[in-house]
C-alpha cells in the first residue's frame, strides 16, 4: 500500500490511515505556529490509497497548488498545500521506500523558537536554520511561568531588529513569537511594559500594511482595547492606508479601543487620539 508524508521546512511527517488535523492547537497532529492558522485549520484524510484535504472552516482558508479549497480537495504526489503563511508538500511513497532514520521525523510538527532571533523552526533540528544558534526559548520561558521571565522582552528585541530591515515574512515569523508571549502574560493578568506592547503593535501594523490585510491590525487593536490604552499614532495612521474593504473590518476593534481608553482615562497624547479617531472615521465610510 502507498505511504504518505507531509514535508514541512526540513522535516517529513508520516500520515497514517484516517485523519490528521493541522492547526495551531496542541491537540492537532501537525501543529503550526502561525497567527494566520486557525486552532483547527485543516484535515488530511487518508483512506486506502487516496488522500483529501478539508478546510475546517478556517478564517484564512487552504490552498492546493495555488487554488483555494472550497470544502475539500483530492491530493496528488507533490501537491503544495498553503495554510496561513506555511507551505507543506504532500508526498506519496511506495511501501518499499526507505523510512527516515530515527529522530528525523515526529508524529507531530511541533516547533521551537530560537533564543537569538526568535524564529520558529522544527524541534528536530539541532540549531536554528536562520542564525545557527542552538539556544531555544523554552515554552515556560515564552509564557513567563519560569523564573527566567525574559522571553517576551527577548522576542520584542528580536522584533525591533527585524523591523530595521528584514523582509516582511521574516518580521511576521518573529512577531508570531512575541504574540504568544504577550497574550499569555495578559491571560495570566500580569503587567506588561507599554514600550514592549507598542513595539509589537507597530510591527503588526507594518505587516498588515505590507500585506494589505486587516488581520494583524485587528490583533494589535484588540490588545490596546484589553488594556484600555490608546495605540501610538503611527499604528493608527499606518492602518488607515489599508484598502477600503480591509479598513472597514477594523471599525469594531477601533471602536472598542476608543471606548476602553475613554473609560480608563488613558493619558496618551492628543496625536494618538486624533489618529485613532481618523482611522475610525475612515473605517466606517
Amino acid at each position: 500500500m502507498t505511504r504518505f508524508r507531509l514535508r514541512f521546512l526540513l522535516q517529513e511527517i508520516d500520515l497514517p490511515q484516517g485523519d490528521t488535523l493541522i492547526g495551531r492547537s496542541a491537540n492537532c497532529q501537525v501543529t503550526l505556529d502561525d497567527p494566520l492558522v486557525s486552532r483547527e485549520h485543516a484535515r488530511i484524510r487518508i483512506q486506502g490509497s487516496t488522500a483529501v484535504v478539508d478546510d475546517l472552516g478556517s478564517r484564512n482558508g487552504v490552498q492546493v497548488g495555488g487554488q483555494p479549497v472550497l470544502r475539500s480537495s483530492a491530493l496528488d504526489n507533490g501537491d503544495r498545500i498553503r495554510i496561513g503563511t506555511q507551505e507543506l508538500v504532500f508526498l506519496e511513497l511506495p511501501v518499499s521506500a526507505e523510512r527516515p532514520a530515527r529522530g528525523v521525523t515526529r508524529s507531530t510538527g511541533f516547533m521551537c523558537h530560537c533564543a537569538n532571533c526568535a524564529r520558529a523552526y522544527p524541534a528536530e533540528l539541532l540549531a536554528c536554520p536562520s542564525c545557527g544558534r542552538k539556544e531555544r526559548l523554552e515554552e515556560d520561558t515564552l509564557t513567563g511561568s519560569s523564573q527566567k521571565d525574559w522571553g517576551l522582552e527577548l522576542a520584542a528585541e528580536a522584533i525591533q531588529r527585524a523591523r530595521s530591515g528584514a523582509a516582511k515574512d521574516v518580521l511576521e515569523r518573529v512577531l508570531a513569537t512575541g504574540r504568544l508571549g504577550l497574550e499569555q502574560r495578559l491571560a495570566e493578568g500580569r503587567s506588561v511594559d507599554r514600550a514592549v506592547v507598542d513595539g509589537l503593535s507597530l510591527a503588526a501594523g507594518e505587516v498588515a500594511a505590507a500585506r494589505g490585510e486587516a488581520a494583524w491590525g485587528r490583533w494589535a487593536l484588540s490588545i490596546y482595547a484589553s488594556l484600555g490604552w490608546l495605540p501610538p499614532a503611527p499604528l493608527s495612521l499606518g492602518l488607515s492606508t489599508l484598502p477600503d474593504a480591509e479598513r472597514r473590518l477594523l471599525a469594531p476593534a477601533a471602536q472598542r479601543v476608543l471606548d476602553s481608553a475613554t473609560a480608563r482615562k488613558d493619558a496618551a497624547d492628543a496625536d494618538a487620539q486624533a489618529a485613532l479617531l481618523s482611522l475610525l472615521g475612515s473605517a466606517k465610510l
